[in-house]
């Protein structure tokens, strides 16, 4: 009887051993299969979103490469409006005629001259059938275009009325665009492809590329471009034939492309190799710890099938075409208003930034006086010393018709050098924003700066941005550039 016990007993056992041998399999088995379709679902639900948001942020960007290629189209638009200067023709003009034509030119270079200051451009003049040139002329676009410019130049255009070109002797640096204005006669106008960066997200995620490219798939331009934003362009060209905008995706990568101008593309590309490797990583931790326990492996199992990945897979501009001047290129209104209070939200304690705010004083007399050009010079030479001093890690905007905004970041360990380094910084300024004149000795910018120190007058944006305006207020009082700080103003005040 005993023996029939203990063979029952032993069986039992043996069945008990059996089902946690199974149940483990069956948990360890359920726990890789949840695990696996889990990881795959959120790949896809990631790849879907990254796929739409990586369009989104393309169209956006193709608007604003198209603005600023627009903008020199608009302006030698201007051109035709000086019925004159369109009938010269420096090809048929005799020698007898020669005063004439001397005058006729000084005025077009005078014409030209003015346009040029409204943006940083490299050339601005006429070619004619003949060679010769009236405008500015750069020693790089000479060496580009050869002896015989004008039938080179024509080349490019053939049967169109304008067209925009680059890699002159592999040279991507620079883009032309060119229109003939009359029978032998071509407007040449050229920029850097440096200037394309304004259109691009300031300060933009790692794993985000940025690229403007040719039919041919030559980079122009590009942010952030590695081996995988190569191997999107040459899986995304093919798909241009059926026209734009189109948008293509994959494990490595999703890319969206967009026409801009008669021949050029505008290309965002996000990289997932980041994610892949967290994803990776998460695998071998698990496999891990099943090797520890089974019980351990479905505890975690159930935390990771019931947690939800960081939704950090694209970066989230709100640059758009209407949030940035462009004129300056600088983000304005709302949009400014987000970065800042964004930066002051994820700032960390001990942190030290001032809120700067820069005015034109003289604006509305340069305006009366000289007109709407000289008024965009000042504009962009005001909006230039703000980018050589905070270009980098800050954030420079407008805030109004003329005023600017910029939020620095002086953060120090030591908060007594972390002021007086601001302090330094904004004397600095002064003497840069004082000596600022317009061309042909029309006068001296004048600007006036108010400044709000964070978290010394306020932790909050709004009141950080009363107290800058009350600062500048006073700072325009002042004939010279000084920055007034509202700490300063309070202590004035105290001692009245």
């Amino acid at each position: 009887m005993k023996a029939k016990d203990a063979k029952a007993v032993s069986k039992i056992a043996a069945a008990r051993r059996k089902t946690g041998i199974a149940s483990g399999i069956i948990v360890t088995v359920s726990f890789i299969v949840t695990l696996i379709l889990g990881a795959y679902l959120i790949l896809d639900q990631n790849t879907k979103a990254s796929r739409e948001n990586v369009y989104a942020m393309n169209s956006q960007l193709s608007r604003s490469a198209a603005s600023k290629l627009d903008k020199l189209e608009s302006v030698s638009s201007r051109v035709f409006q000086r019925k004159r200067f369109v009938e010269y023709d420096a090809s048929v003009y005799s020698k007898t005629e020669s005063f004439e034509a001397l005058k006729i030119e000084k005025e077009i270079e005078e014409f030209f001259s003015s346009l040029s200051t409204v943006d940083n451009y490299n050339d601005f003049f006429f070619l004619y059938a003949n060679n010769h040139t009236v405008g500015r002329v750069s020693k790089a676009s000479n060496e580009a275009f050869g002896k015989d410019t004008y039938e080179k130049v024509s080349s490019f255009l053939k049967n169109k009325k304008s067209a925009w070109v680059t890699g002159l002797n592999n040279d991507f640096d620079r883009l032309y665009y060119l229109r003939y204005i009359n029978t032998g006669t071509v407007f040449v106008g050229s920029m850097f492809t440096s200037e394309m960066k304004n259109m691009f997200p300031e300060a933009s995620a790692d794993h985000l590329s940025f690229l403007l490219a040719d039919d041919n798939g030559s980079v122009i331009f590009s942010v952030n471009r590695s081996s995988i934003t190569d191997e999107a362009l040459r899986k995304i060209k093919p798909e241009w034939d059926d026209g734009e905008p189109v948008t293509v995706d994959c494990l490595r990568f999703a890319a969206s492309s967009d026409k801009c101008g008669d021949s050029w593309h505008v290309i965002t590309v996000t990289d997932f190799s980041s994610r892949n490797a967290r994803y990776l990583r998460i695998l071998l931790y698990c496999s891990l710890i099943l090797l520890g326990a089974v019980i351990v492996v479905f505890f975690v199992g159930y935390l990771f099938s019931s947690s939800r990945m960081p939704n950090n897979i694209i970066y989230r501009g709100d640059y758009s075409a209407d949030t940035i001047d462009r004129l300056t290129g600088l983000i304005m209104n709302e949009a400014l208003e987000n970065v800042i209070i964004g930066k002051l939200d994820r700032c960390i304690n001990g942190s030290t930034m001032v809120l700067m705010l820069v005015k034109i004083k003289n604006y509305e007399l340069i305006s009366e006086n000289y007109g709407e050009s000289t008024v965009d010079e000042a504009m962009v030479k005001v909006s230039e010393v703000l980018r050589e001093f905070y270009g980098k890690n800050n954030t420079i905007g407008k805030t109004g018709e003329n005023e600017f905004a910029v939020l620095a970041d002086f953060t120090d360990f030591n908060l007594f050098k972390a002021h007086e380094r601001m302090r330094s910084n904004v004397r600095q300024l002064e003497e840069e924003l004082d000596k600022l004149e317009l061309e042909n000795e029309r006068g001296l910018i004048r600007c006036a700066v108010g400044a709000a120190i964070y978290p010394d007058d306020s932790d909050d944006y709004d009141i950080l941005y009363d107290n800058a305006k009350q600062a500048l207020e006073d700072s325009a009082q002042i004939r010279a550039c000084k920055c007034r700080f509202y700490k300063d103003l309070s202590q004035d005040k105290g001692k009245k």
